[in-house]
């Protein structure tokens, strides 16, 4: 056998196999370590105790069996993790087959009771829920109880070997509908009656198989043996050919050098579609490192430190801003406009700016004026609260305490974010830039412009 089958509540599970492992429903050997896993649903409740009375006789409910309250608790508890292997299974690309119930349904303790009366008179009853087996599937059957043997089966099918099993004795005790997609394998003689079905599921296989293990069926423990390992070995060779699929094949080298029937004209239409790949590639590498290109400016009010004086430095550079060599440990940037010197201090922060930073800047400003002899127009530029989102900040870059000293200096108050309004209206409006640089370079405190981001961004 090449496939490693699990049978789960089967009727000869009393038994023992060489190519199947039986196992029982409540048990906790997991489904996943096997690549066809076999359920007969009817199996399933006789697995539980029943509600019994005070003769041991089975309680009815409405008609349909309850499980006992201890084993109510138990059966949900093993329905809901065989539910969750089966939708794995499933995913992993294995073969589940179900064998269909004659009653799907019964009542299990609820867990909640109802009290009535009072006194020596005060009843207690238990409630209960109906649960049905077809629910650890995961496709909706409409299922009809019937008892039958004469079936037809599809013969345009690799499943069709499922029902051509020597010796065995099919038979069915339902039949069944869907809204699912699936593959017809066999049905009621002269009716569109399905009794088994192949439902594809993820990269699986759920097939729907009418009941054929009763061993009242065959003459002798013997035979009956005979068939189960007729029927394991014809669903492990059934699961290796489906496996196997022509669109998987492969050919020789020297074969392609011969052409059938319109080879020739799909490998010229290959090879024009390659080209056009290739074309659109570059277009989108380009498109790719374009986009970069713009969102690299984002910098300017998302980070600190030296990757903020670099953006820094690139959208002054971009404004015609002239950059000037500085010394180690001196202002963070230097620059020149229409002969104008300027002096700047760059910060990213959490929080807001504070005096300390335009006391940095007038520092700056020293160290020029005492080497060039020129006073420089000092700006200081900020990211303040770089680490909210622009929506977010809603307290000012520079508040009040700090205004008054770097007014009397007459230093220039500006975020990262105005700065970024600035390039981003220049870029857009090349003609209002000598008025809105001027503007910007005049100024005197906090500059005014570009406050609501909402405008530009």
């Amino acid at each position: 056998m090449k496939n490693k089958i699990a049978g789960v509540s089967l009727n000869f599970s009393h038994m023992n196999f060489k190519n199947i492992d039986l196992i029982s429903f409540d048990s906790y050997n997991s489904l996943l370590d096997y690549d066809i896993v076999i359920i007969d649903l009817t199996g399933i409740s006789s697995e539980y105790d029943y509600d019994k009375d005070y003769n041991g006789r089975e309680r009815l409910y409405s008609g349909k069996k309850r499980l006992s309250n201890d084993d109510s608790f138990k059966f949900l508890s093993d329905f809901k993790r065989r539910k969750e292997e089966i939708k794995y299974l499933l995913a992993l690309g294995k073969t589940l087959y179900i064998m269909l119930p004659v009653e799907s349904s019964f009542y299990i303790y609820s867990g909640k009771n109802e009290y009535s009366g009072t006194g020596k008179n005060r009843q207690k009853t238990h409630l209960v829920n109906e649960v049905n087996v077809l629910d650890i599937l995961p496709i909706k059957l409409n299922v009809t109880t019937g008892f039958g043997s004469k079936w037809a089966h599809s013969t345009d099918s690799p499943y069709r070997i499922l029902f051509e099993v020597k010796g065995m004795e099919y038979y069915y005790n339902a039949y069944f509908s869907s809204e699912d997609k699936g593959i017809p394998v066999a049905y009621i003689a002269n009716t569109e009656k399905n009794i088994s079905k192949v439902f594809p599921i993820n990269d699986g296989r759920l097939v729907v198989f009418p009941s054929i293990f009763d061993e009242e069926y065959y003459s002798s423990e013997k035979e009956y043996r005979k068939v189960i390992n007729n029927f394991l070995h014809t669903i492990d060779d059934l699961e290796e050919e489906i496996k196997v699929s022509l669109d998987d094949y492969s050919l020789p080298e020297w074969a392609d050098k011969y052409n059938i029937l319109t080879e020739k004209n799909e490998k010229e239409k290959i090879e024009e579609l390659n080209k056009e790949i290739e074309k659109l590639k570059i277009e989108k590498e380009k498109a790719e490192d374009k986009l970069s290109s713009i969102q690299k400016y984002k910098l300017a009010f998302t980070t600190s430190g030296k990757e903020l004086e670099t953006i820094i430095y690139e959208i002054f550079s971009e404004l015609g801003f002239k950059s000037m060599p500085i010394e180690h440990n001196r202002a963070d940037g230097i620059f020149e406009y229409n002969d104008l010197k300027i002096v700047t201090e760059i910060k990213g922060v959490n929080g807001s700016s504070a005096e300390k930073h335009g006391a940095q800047l007038e520092k700056w400003v020293s160290e020029f004026v005492e080497k060039e002899g020129i006073i420089p127009k000092a700006i200081l530029i900020v990211n303040g609260f770089r680490k909210k989102d622009l929506s977010s900040r809603n307290e000012a870059v520079f508040p009040n305490q700090m205004i008054e000293y770097s007014t009397k200096r007459e230093h220039c108050l500006i975020s990262t974010v105005q700065l970024l309004g600035i390039f981003i209206d220049v870029k857009n409006n090349p003609s209002k830039k000598e008025e809105i640089i001027t503007t910007f370079l005049n100024t005197v405190g906090v500059y005014s412009e570009y406050m609501n981001f909402k405008k530009f961004l």
